[in-house]
């Protein structure tokens, strides 16, 4: 064999199968002789005629084949496209007893693997041929075979993809989006034309998307990783929130080519978040009113315990006197001293009653609150004739006003139906709101009692000249064990939300307007008696 023949070959398993399509004995021989004299491991068959060469075709299995351009009954670019359409990936070689260079290209350009002339086919010229024909074979088939494993893998990413809950979407390096997952369109309700590109700004919220694009475009440029949470408009109108994330993919020489991103929708870990945000502050703000209503109590217990041993240590100081008396009585006593004797016993016994009388009103108070808190409180409900009920506080209340130089007054409109009420405590609710009236208003001042009807209840009404009432302690007014005068200590900060418990118990409403330096007006309601 010549040397020039003697060329590196593939590696190849098995000799190649190789069909020879030629009419003349002699160049079938021709071919032959050249397979034999090159040195390449073939098997050659032959075909003299096209459907031959098409039945032989049918079976498959060549690696290659030899075809002469000029077959009887059949143009030779014509057989060279039903050979293709056979069997679309063997390499043909065109063999040709003219050198028609004009036949060459176009059968080049119809897919032909390589063209030889008759008249020059040598074994080295053959092998070559035959070399570079396998050698594109090989490669056109590697190429076959990395682009189906490239439609197989990308395949299996979409149905990965689609199989995921999330939103999915790839975008290229500038980050405009080319491809979106199922998940994407059956929330959004969108169309790929609709989102393509930077289309699917328009479905985040308007206050976000600035801040989102802006953060996006920023990790794009750095090639970080990018995430951010956001709320996204779905088909039903409303938006939900997501976190969403992306990751660069990297080409081969390290450059960023595009960016698989996906959206999580967080809506319901958000809730549940806030639910336990606020279920923690109300954790807090409870300790906070049960450490503030524990500091209360405990400031109560000893203004309860002050209020209790004033009167007590003057009942001891009244018992204390009358011994005394009665033994100095019993020793050096004239007639005259016992007259002495019964005006001082009076009066250490009207002492001893009023101390009685107020020890006795603050343990009732403290009895009403434990029931309120308790929810066992109840009043006890007859008809009331609102004017007589006004009349009896304010002759109740007439020294106490005139000792401090205060007027005051009523106002009450007529024809009140009764109302259906509890009247001892009715007069509760009345004798306490015009003590705190005269308490905090100065002298020359004024203390008013309205009373006018108002639908199927009465609305009364307490309004003083007084000093008014802070806006700060508006909201506290009616607050368990809460004093406006807390300075002083004086009072357990009952009376008021005493006040508030008998009116609710009622079905009624109490509450105050005030303006500090202008005065305050405590209005509550009762409802009135049926007809």
């Amino acid at each position: 064999m010549n040397s020039e023949a003697a060329i590196e070959w593939p590696r190849i398993k098995r000799p190649l199968r190789i069909l020879v399509v030629e009419d003349d004995e002699l160049d079938r021989r021709a071919v032959r002789r050249c397979l034999q004299q090159c040195g390449v491991p073939a098997i050659a068959e032959e075909a003299a005629s096209a459907d031959e060469a098409l039945q032989r075709m049918g079976s498959g299995g060549y690696d290659c084949v030899f075809l002469d351009y000029y077959i009887p009954g059949v143009e030779g670019l014509a057989l060279f496209r039903r050979i293709r359409e056979t069997t679309a990936n063997i390499p043909v070689v065109i063999f040709t007893g003219r050198g028609d260079e004009d036949i060459a290209v176009e059968l080049m350009k119809a897919g032909a693997a390589d063209y030889l002339p008759k008249a020059s086919l040598t074994p080295e010229r053959l092998a070559s041929s035959l070399r570079h024909t396998i050698e594109l074979s090989g490669a056109a088939e590697a190429r076959r075979n990395a682009e189906e494993e490239l439609r197989a893998q990308e395949a299996r990413f979409r149905t990965l993809a689609n199989a995921i809950p999330q939103l999915a979407w790839m975008a290229d390096a500038s980050g405009a989006r080319y491809w979106f997952n199922d998940r994407w369109y059956d929330y959004t309700g969108t169309n790929f034309d609709q989102v393509r590109g930077w289309g699917w700004r328009k479905l985040h919220h308007p206050d976000h998307v600035k801040r989102v694009v802006d953060g996006m475009q920023r990790c794009f440029r750095t090639g970080e990783a990018w995430e951010d949470t956001h709320p996204l408009l779905g088909k039903d109108g409303t938006f939900r929130w997501f976190l969403s994330r992306a990751l660069p993919i990297r080409n081969d020489d390290g450059g960023i080519g595009s960016w698989l991103g996906t959206n999580t929708d967080i809506t319901d870990q958000k809730i549940a978040e806030a639910e336990r945000e606020r279920a923690l502050a109300l954790e807090r703000q409870a300790r906070t009113d049960a450490e503030r209503a524990a500091r209360a109590r405990d400031e109560v217990l000893a203004i309860v315990v002050h209020d209790l041993r004033n009167p007590m240590n003057t009942i001891l100081t009244a018992a204390t006197m009358i011994d005394q008396t009665l033994d100095e009585q019993a020793e050096h006593g004239t007639d005259a001293d016992k007259v002495a004797l019964n005006a001082d016993l009076k009066t250490y016994d009207k002492v001893i009653e009023n101390s009685i009388r107020s020890m006795d009103r603050l343990i009732c108070d403290l009895l009403d609150v434990s029931r309120m808190e308790a929810g066992s409180f109840a009043v006890r409900q007859t008809p009331v004739e609102v004017r007589a009920l006004i009349d009896e506080i304010l002759k109740l209340f007439e020294p106490q006003a005139r000792a401090r130089g205060i007027t005051i007054s009523s106002a009450v409109a007529p024809d009140l139906r009764p109302l259906h009420a509890d009247r001892e405590r009715l007069v509760q609710v009345l004798s306490n709101l015009l003590g705190n009236a005269l308490k905090f208003t100065a002298s020359a001042g004024q203390v008013v009692v309205r009373a006018r009807e108002n639908k199927s209840s009465v609305q009364i009404s307490v309004e003083d000249s007084g000093s008014g009432i802070p806006a700060e302690d508006l909201p506290h007014i009616f607050d368990r064990y809460w004093r406006a005068d807390r300075v002083s200590r004086s009072g357990a900060g009952l009376g008021l939300a005493i006040c508030k418990g008998i009116v609710d118990a009622h079905g009624g409403r109490i509450w105050v307007e005030s303006t500090p330096g202008h005065g305050s007006k405590f209005h509550f309601t009762a409802p009135c008696a049926k007809s």
